[in-house]
This record gives structure tokens, C-alpha cells and sequence, in this order.
């Protein structure tokens, strides 16, 4: 019986060649607008779209208009060459939906920026000539390759450029949607897989293998090097660190497990912003099978998807979506925000404030941007391209640079280059203009990138040998290719595609002018998309930190005043219903019916409520975020309480109970006492005892639970408000933490006064954790690291064992470490970088707030 393998020629040659583009589909409102005929081909419609662009965008009228139209002509050259015509127009007609339907769209991202084509048909909105933008990063006419069988045109897949699109984060569905419609059946998220890591592999491995507690084997984790983001292997590591070396020798049967799992398949996942799209219909390409939402994923990942089809990148942008809401909100177009201009960069000379500001909030690129200090949108995307591993050890260099001026040069010849980054081949094109500079043309000099960039070992003697040749040809100083080849070889560990970074910087452009010229309505719209967070309330918080320094108040939720959503009140912001955790979509509906309703006292409060369909749990939720009339809720832990107790009443006891309410000042337990002091003698409006002992024993039994809860909060009012609004809203309006638990001694300090203390100075503060982590430094001692907040910042905080006093062994000892959540005072000294405290003493505040019944029995 013959094998599959025996006939394995009968299905050689059953897989395409390369790629084949799904047909584009130009619609007749698409060639009329251009006032085409409708047979054109489709190289001429891309090509009068350009012209077009170059109508609309005013280029035509500028001095170097030349310049344009030579740049243009060459690129369409190349792309009808290598038959990327239709996939140009593949993006082109994706935006162009997105531009239709008031979708909007991000700047540009990749190497895509560099292209002018696609700037011209308003795919990117970066002027590549304007910045220096190599259309070569983009498409490389040596590298792509074009395979023609049987009268069909096939791409090389891995070759193809790639167009990266952003789009605003609640549209991402709907432009999915118009791809799955106009390519049905051809259309799939990507799989993405993930790896066992060398770290991941030595910590389970040295846990199960050879019993070693987290601690124990994350202390030998640290000694796994970490060269420009990656993660060295287990082998690299042994040879470069010393300590994991020794630590490998005493733990053979450990390093050998590890060796064998290391690299296989960890999990699945599904790309964030990946798209496929075939020929044909998809499953005759590759398997496919369903995620969780019932969305088609690939059977293959990225890498062998690009081989069969195409592949497009569509992410949905958080910050488009708050630049857009904005801009919308005060009437401006974001390409109006003046690039060009100091006054759109001065924020940042001082800059306390990077929440919301793109790609400059994280703590490593905040770092960068306080110690640059840009002044442009050149050294803006100078921080965006430092801010990574690699490149973070230029921050200082350039630094200065951008303060003095002071150029260090690698090589005269290069000074040109080089001179707007101060000496630093910070940028990928930097290299391709120096490879230029000695007599290679961009496409070649790409090529060399490419092949340094990606140690590629087998070629890249061949080109260093092109390198003495060129200098030879072109009488150059010899120590002129040295250097190149010294530049090509370090810079390919750190330098950043230019493109990218100026498309991404002039998103943070953006988002800085917006911050700090419209404030309110920028911090409105950041509001507004913590529905899209995974943790709303923690973004709240974040955002409510920064108000005050922009005297912006975020007002309380409140039943008659506040909108759904978040909205603007005179010079302030009004918290929406929305927002407040417990509420959910599904009870929105009943939300909106009950304000709609008169309740003047409590009991017509309960009774709306339930005819309203809202549910216990949101009416708890809302009184004790104190959303309801302040004449309501002096005392919210009652309310809920009474909320609880009439909720369990049945509706003949609920009508009989409000008769009785004005005798006993609308208080349900006075009435219940009333009842039980008339030895259950009260009649209702039917004639019958209105409730009998039995029946009152019964509803005693079931709110006891809620009356426990009660008298516990209770005790301390103003931590129970200030707990719940944090808990329910992410802030507090009604006090301040350090207010809440100041004594007679010493009152704890907020971030506010660590802020304005000098490095060594110490204080005792009171703050919530953010994050906790236990676990040993390289030396081995034992460390607890805290992320910490208050309602006007974070900090970070530090308690380390020393070998003279083992403060963290005492901690953990005594099982006394926060956990995430918890409340803390601390006494400690800031560090002498002015960023973090070394914690001296710690306490847990073992005051407790009872949310539900299941706390009761905790």
C-alpha cells in the first residue's frame, strides 16, 4: 500500500507560489468623483488619485512642487513594477471607508509613513519629503519579488510591505465588518503563538525540579541577561553571566528540563490588530477555527499567514478616539494643530502631568521626556525612539545635545547625517542617507540594513567588502567605511525607524497641545473611554490625580444632575451613572426610567426603584457612591441597610408600611418597632394583622446579615464614604485619605508633600497599594516593592533587607506584607533620585469595610 509520502510529487506543487491579491473592487461613485471612465485601469485611478492629492493637499503651489512630482512618478514606477498596485488600493479603499463614514484614522505607523503615494491618496498624513521619509524603508525594488505563473501575478508574501493602519478604538468593529462584507469567506483574525521563555522555563523548572520557593529562583532569574529587550537563551546565559553559570553547574537536572521545553508553544492568541485576506475562500488556504466571540482565527500564525495571503494591521487606537472626541468637542480639524510651532512643545519644559499624553505616560518614555525636555516635534520623536531598550543609553547624550548643542561626531563625512540627532545614529534612515553618502543607492543601502539588522551572517562579509569597495571607487578616507560598518553593526541593536517615530510623535503632539490648551474637554473625552479600559475605575483615578493642577473639580455622580456618561458643568466635570461599578449595560434602561420618577422621601426612593426593574444591588451602589438627594443619604450605610430590609418586605407590607411612614419619621426600623410594640396588632388595608409575629421573626432573620454589616461600617462613616466612592466611582470627593485617618500626633502626609520634600528627607504618609511584590535582588536579599496612590498621585516605595538589618525578613516573617488594595501608613526617606521612598516602618490599616455578606463570613 502506497504512503501519503510515496505520492508526495501529486501535491508538490498544489500550493500558490507567493500571494495573490483578493480583486479590488472601485466603485463607479469612486471613478466619477475623479471623472474617470469606468474601464481605467486601476494603475491610472491610483495614479489620478495622487494627482488629485496633490490638488487638495496644495502642492502644486509650493516651491518645490518639482521635487513631489519626480518622487511620485518613481514611486508609482516601482509599485506598478512589482505588482503592489491593487494592494495599495486594497488600503486606500479600507481608509477610505473610514474617511466616508467619519471613522477616524491615525497619521500613519511603520515604514508606510515614508511613502508619498500613500500620503497623497490620504492614507498616511505624513509629508515624507518634508521629513525626511524614505519611501525605500517602505518598498525595496532589490528585495520584493513578483512570480508570474500560468498568467497569474503571485507576491512574495514575506517581501510584501506592510501598510499598518490606526483607527479610533470603538470603530475597529465596524471597518472588520466592511472588510468581511466586501471579501466574504476570505477574511480572518490572525493566530498568534507564544513561546517558553528562558526565565519562564528555569523558574518552573527550578520550582518543580529541584523545590525552590519564587523567591528563591527569581533571585537566579535576574542573572538571565537581557541585551536591548530580548532575553537571552539558556545557553547565552550560561556563557555571559557568571553567577547563572555557577548556579547552572549545581543544578544540572534543572538546566537539562529546561533546555528541552525551551522555544516550544506556550498558548495561543489572537493578533490585537491583524486581518487576512484571501483569494479565495479562506479555508482552501489554511485551517481556521473559532475564538470566543465566535470570530473566524487562522490555524496559522503571522508568519505563515503572509505566505499564503494578504495580511493587513488595523489597531484600534484608544488615543485617536480621545483626539477626535476633542477636536469634535471645540470645533478643531487635528491637522490644524500647529506642529511647528514652541508654544505646542512648552508643556513639557515642566512637565508633572503625562497622563493621557501618548506614548510619553509610560514611566520609562515620561523618564526620557523630563530629562530631553523637546522643544520639537524632531526631538519629540528623538524621546519616542530613546524610550526603549537599547536606545535609553543615548538619553544622556542627547540630552545634552538639545540643551548646549554639543555635537559629537563619528566621522566628518557623516556630520550631515547625523547633525540633527547630535552625533547618535539614532534613526534607521540615518544609516541608509550615511550608506549613501559613500555612493550606494537608497534601495541598496536598505538592503544593507537589512542584512545587518538582522545578522544575517552568511552576507554581511560580502557587504562589508562592498563598503571598502565603494570607499576605494569614490576616493574616500578608508577609516570613513570603518565607521559605517561600526555604525550598521551597533545601531542595528537600537535604531528606530524614523517613519514610525515621527507619525507616532506627531500623535503625542497632539495629544499635548489638546491637554494643555483644552484641558476640560480633553480630560472629558479620556473620561468618557474608560468604558474601554479593563480596569475603569483605575483609570478614574489616574485622571482625577491630575484635575486639580488644571482646577478641574470631578463633581460626584449625581441622580437629577449627572448625564449617563461624563459630561461638562460650567468649569468642571460631571461624574455619568454609567460609570458607577455595579451598574451594567442591561440596567441601564431601569436606570433612566427611575430618574425620570419624583421620589420624595425614601420609601417612594425603593418603591421607584423596584418598578423601575432596577435591582438592589445597583440602588446600593448608587446610594453609596451618594449619586441620590444629600436630603436621602446623610447616612448611606442606613439607607442601604433600609434599601435591603424594604426590598424583602412583600408589596402588601411595602403599601401598608408607607401609611405608617410620617408616624415614625420615615425610619423602616421605627415602623418595624412600632409593629412589634403593638404585640402585632396592627391592621393592613385588607382588614388582616399586618404582620404576625412568626412573619416578623422570619424577615428579623434575613436582614440580621445586613444590620451586622451596618453597625460594623458604621463605626467610622467617613472611611465608609471614602471607601465606597474609591471603590465605586475610583475616587473620593468627600475627603482625602490623610484627612480620614489623621490623629492628634501627626497627621500622615499626601504625594503632594512627598513631592516637595528633598532627597533624604523623611515623613509619615497614608496611602493605598497599588501593587505588591515580594522577592530577592541579585544579591539575594529579601525586597518588597509597592506601587502606591493617594488622590494626587503615585509613588513608588521600597523595603529592603541590608546585611545589617533584616526589616524585610521581619515583615514577611510576621505575614505583615500589603496586598494589593490595601490601606498603609509608612514612615520613610525619599530616595535620592527624588522618585520612590525607602520605606523605614510599615503598618497595614486593619480597619475593615463590608461591601457584601460574603465579607461577613471573611
Amino acid at each position: 500500500m502506497n504512503s501519503f509520502l510515496d505520492n508526495f510529487s501529486e501535491y508538490e506543487d498544489c500550493s500558490p507560489p507567493g500571494v495573490r491579491l483578493p480583486e479590488i473592487k472601485i466603485t463607479k461613485q469612486n471613478y466619477k468623483s475623479l471623472d474617470l471612465d469606468p474601464e481605467t485601469s486601476n494603475f491610472n485611478f491610483l495614479r489620478e488619485l495622487c494627482l488629485d492629492g496633490v490638488k487638495k493637499k496644495g502642492i502644486d503651489k509650493l516651491p518645490n512642487k518639482k521635487e513631489y512630482y519626480t518622487r511620485a512618478k518613481e514611486e508609482l514606477k516601482i509599485l506598478d513594477e512589482l505588482g503592489f498596485t491593487d494592494y495599495i488600493l486594497l488600503n486606500w479603499d479600507i481608509l477610505d471607508f473610514c474617511h466616508q463614514n467619519n471613522i477616524p484614522t491615525g497619521p500613519g505607523r511603520g515604514s508606510a509613513a515614508g511613502s508619498l503615494v500613500l500620503y497623497l491618496i490620504d492614507v498616511t498624513k505624513i509629508d515624507p519629503i518634508k521629513y525626511g521619509l524614505f519611501f525605500e524603508r517602505f518598498v525595496s525594488k532589490s528585495r520584493a519579488k513578483k512570480i508570474k505563473k500560468d498568467g497569474v501575478t503571485y507576491l512574495d508574501g514575506s517581501l510584501l510591505a506592510d501598510v499598518d493602519n490606526d483607527i479610533a478604538y470603538e470603530h475597529r468593529d465596524r471597518v472588520i465588518e466592511y472588510i468581511e462584507n466586501k471579501y466574504p469567506g476570505r477574511t480572518a483574525k490572525i493566530l498568534t503563538l507564544n513561546t517558553l521563555s528562558s526565565k519562564l522555563c528555569i523558574r518552573e523548572c527550578g520550582k518543580i525540579v529541584a523545590n525552590y520557593t519564587e523567591m528563591d529562583i527569581n533571585s537566579i532569574t535576574a542573572h538571565i541577561p537581557k541585551t536591548f529587550g530580548k532575553v537571552a537563551s539558556i545557553s547565552s546565559s550560561i556563557d555571559q553571566s557568571e553567577k547563572f553559570s555557577e548556579w547552572a553547574d549545581q543544578n544540572e537536572e534543572v538546566i537539562k528540563i529546561a533546555k528541552k521545553i525551551e522555544g516550544l508553544n506556550k498558548n495561543s492568541g489572537v493578533h490585537p490588530s491583524g486581518i487576512a485576506i484571501s483569494f479565495d475562500e479562506l479555508i482552501n488556504f489554511c485551517p481556521i477555527q473559532k475564538a470566543n466571540d465566535g470570530s473566524l482565527v487562522t490555524g496559522y500564525d503571522m508568519n505563515w499567514v503572509s505566505e499564503l495571503m494578504v495580511k493587513f494591521d488595523i489597531l484600534g487606537l484608544r488615543t485617536l478616539s480621545v483626539i477626535y472626541n476633542t477636536c469634535n468637542a471645540i470645533d478643531l480639524d487635528p491637522l490644524n494643530i500647529p506642529l511647528d510651532k514652541d508654544e505646542t512643545y512648552y508643556p513639557l519644559a515642566e512637565l508633572e502631568c503625562p497622563h493621557g499624553l501618548f506614548q510619553i505616560e509610560a514611566s520609562t518614555n515620561f523618564s526620557v521626556c523630563k530629562k530631553i525636555k523637546p522643544r520639537t516635534l524632531e526631538e519629540l520623536s528623538a524621546v519616542i525612539a530613546i524610550a526603549r531598550p537599547g536606545a535609553l543609553d543615548f538619553a544622556d547624550s542627547y540630552s545634552e545635545y538639545v540643551r548646549f548643542g554639543e555635537f559629537q561626531s563619528v566621522h566628518e563625512l557623516f556630520d550631515e547625517e547625523l547633525s540633527y540627532t547630535g552625533g547618535i545614529p539614532l534613526y534607521q534612515e540615518q544609516l541608509m542617507k550615511m550608506a549613501v553618502k559613500i555612493g550606494f543607492t537608497l534601495d541598496e543601502s536598505e538592503q544593507l540594513r537589512r542584512i545587518v539588522g538582522k545578522k544575517k551572517v552568511d552576507q554581511m562579509p560580502e557587504w562589508k567588502q562592498k563598503i571598502e569597495s565603494k570607499i576605494e571607487e569614490n576616493n574616500l578616507p578608508i577609516e570613513a567605511g570603518d565607521v559605517l560598518w561600526k555604525v550598521a553593526e551597533d545601531s542595528a541593536n537600537y535604531s528606530f525607524n524614523k517613519s514610525h517615530s515621527i507619525a507616532y510623535s506627531t500623535l503625542a503632539a497632539w495629544t499635548i497641545y489638546l491637554k494643555f490648551n483644552y484641558p476640560k474637554e480633553f480630560f472629558l473625552a479620556l473620561l468618557k473611554m474608560t468604558h474601554s479600559e479593563p480596569t475603569p475605575q483605575a483609570e478614574v483615578s489616574k485622571i482625577s490625580q491630575e484635575l486639580s493642577r488644571f482646577d478641574i473639580k470631578l463633581l460626584p455622580p449625581n441622580l437629577v444632575k449627572s448625564s449617563m456618561d461624563f459630561s461638562i458643568e460650567g468649569k468642571n466635570i460631571r461624574y455619568g451613572l454609567s460609570s458607577i461599578k455595579g451598574i451594567s449595560d442591561k440596567s441601564l434602561d431601569s436606570l433612566r426610567k427611575f430618574r425620570s420618577e419624583n421620589n420624595s422621601t425614601k420609601f417612594d426612593l425603593f418603591l421607584a426603584a423596584k418598578q423601575s426593574g432596577l435591582n438592589i444591588g445597583v440602588l446600593s451602589a448608587l446610594i453609596q457612591a451618594g449619586a441620590l438627594s444629600d436630603d436621602l443619604t446623610s447616612d448611606r450605610s442606613k439607607l442601604v441597610l433600609e434599601a435591603q430590609l424594604f426590598n424583602i418586605l412583600t408589596d402588601r407590607e411595602k403599601r401598608n408600611f408607607m401609611t405608617l411612614a410620617e408616624a415614625n419619621d420615615i425610619d423602616l426600623f421605627e415602623i418595624f418597632k412600632d409593629v412589634k410594640e403593638s404585640s402585632f396588632e396592627k391592621i393592613g388595608d385588607d382588614g388582616k394583622v399586618l404582620i404576625k409575629e412568626s412573619r416578623y421573626q422570619t424577615l428579623k432573620k434575613k436582614y440580621s446579615p445586613y444590620k451586622d454589616i451596618y453597625y460594623k461600617n458604621s463605626k467610622s462613616q467617613n472611611f465608609a464614604n471614602w471607601y465606597f466612592e474609591k471603590t465605586l466611582l475610583g475616587f473620593s470627593y468627600s475627603s482625602e485619605l490623610s484627612k480620614v485617618f489623621k490623629d492628634k500626633d501627626q497627621s500622615p502626609k499626601n504625594s503632594l508633600h512627598f513631592k516637595s520634600l528633598n532627597p533624604r528627607e523623611s515623613a509619615k504618609y497614608i496611602f493605598t497599594v497599588v501593587f505588591s511584590k515580594k522577592d530577592k535582588s541579585r544579591n539575594g536579599n529579601l525586597y518588597i516593592k509597592l506601587e502606591l496612590e493617594d488622590e494626587f498621585g503615585s509613588i513608588d516605595a521600597i523595603l529592603c533587607d541590608t546585611p545589617r538589618e533584616k526589616k524585610c525578613t521581619a515583615y514577611l516573617k510576621n505575614n505583615q506584607i500589603p496586598k494589593e488594595g490595601s490601606i498603609i501608613t509608612l514612615h520613610g526617606d525619599k530616595t535620592n533620585d527624588g522618585d520612590a521612598i525607602f520605606i523605614n516602618n510599615m503598618k497595614v490599616v486593619d480597619e475593615m469595610i463590608y461591601m457584601n455578606l460574603k465579607d461577613l463570613k471573611a
